[in-house]
This record gives structure tokens, C-alpha cells and sequence, in this order.
């Protein structure tokens, strides 16, 4: 099974959200984050080939549910689903028992929040939830597990920045 991980693209500033009453799960892309949000859409095609996703499945906050459309435009139309599993705080072991639900899928795409993104990637390959790595705003990784997922099963396969998705689209 492979999961692809991605943060969120560019969202308009906490305080400037807060100015606006708006809350923190209530902050939309801007729109710089929705051209490199869809620039590096273009470039998850080119690495990912023709293998299509099975799911793409996102964090209910908003900035994540609007880079999760973004995405699925660009990827196919794969479905999306929203799940709390990947609202901050992401509690590791909680979603991996998500995950298992979508075992014998071939290709999911996850998108999410700092830190919890990178603390599960890590535990992902670790089953410690020591950072290794950091994603910055529409920053991709893809992880491989040979069976369904779980803490310290994983292998990276890749990792990369949104400029260096951006670059291959």
C-alpha cells in the first residue's frame, strides 16, 4: 500500500483570520496557495504515473479540504473524504486504525497539518514519534507499507517540496 502525504497549501495568516472572526479551522487557501497548491498538483501527476489513487482523504479544516479538491482536479478525480483522524491533534495510533479501513486500497493521498503530518511520517517508519523531517505548505512524501499500516512499517520512498513539485508539473 502507498500513502502519500501532503500539507496544506498557503492559508491566510491566524491573526489576519482571527481580525476577520473567523477561527483557525475556518482559514481558506489564499490565492498563491491555490496556484502552488495546483502547480504542485501537476508535478504529484508526473512523479505518481498512471497508477491511479484510490482515496485522497483530508483533515476537516478548511485550508486542507480546499488543497484535497485542488488535488483530486489534478490527479484524476479521485473521491475525498474528510476524516477528524487527521484533525489536529493527530493521535498515531488512532490513525492508523483509520488507515486499516482502507486496507487493499493500492494508492491513498493524506492531507493534513504541521506537526502532525512529519510525527506521523516518522512514526510511520519509526513507530517513535520523534520529528525526522518537517513539510513545508504542499510539501509531499510517499510512503510504502508492505501490509496495512502501522507504526514502523513504513518505507520512504520519496519526499518532496512544493517548489520541487512545482518544478516537475
Amino acid at each position: 500500500m502507498e500513502i502519500i502525504v501532503i500539507r496544506h497549501g498557503i492559508a491566510l495568516d491566524g491573526d489576519e483570520a482571527h481580525a476577520m472572526g473567523l477561527s483557525d479551522a475556518e482559514r481558506p487557501l489564499t490565492a498563491k496557495g491555490q496556484r502552488r497548491t495546483r502547480a504542485a498538483a501537476a508535478g504529484l501527476y508526473a512523479v505518481l504515473g498512471s497508477t491511479p489513487i484510490d482515496a485522497l482523504i483530508t483533515s476537516p479544516l478548511l485550508r486542507a479540504r480546499e488543497t484535497a479538491e485542488l488535488l483530486a482536479g489534478g490527479l484524476g478525480d479521485p473521491p475525498v473524504d474528510e476524516t477528524d483522524a487527521l484533525a489536529p491533534p493527530v493521535d498515531m495510533a488512532a490513525l492508523d486504525t483509520f488507515l486499516h479501513g482502507h486496507f487493499g486500497d493500492r494508492r491513498l493521498v493524506l492531507v493534513g497539518h504541521e506537526p502532525d503530518l512529519a510525527t506521523w511520517v516518522s512514526w510511520s517508519l519509526t513507530r517513535r514519534r520523534d520529528r525526522l523531517m518537517a513539510f513545508k505548505k504542499a510539501g509531499a512524501a510517499l510512503l510504502e507499507f508492505p501490509g496495512s499500516p502501522e507504526g514502523g512499517t513504513g518505507t520512504l520512498r520519496w519526499l518532496l517540496t512544493a517548489s520541487q513539485l512545482r518544478a516537475l508539473g
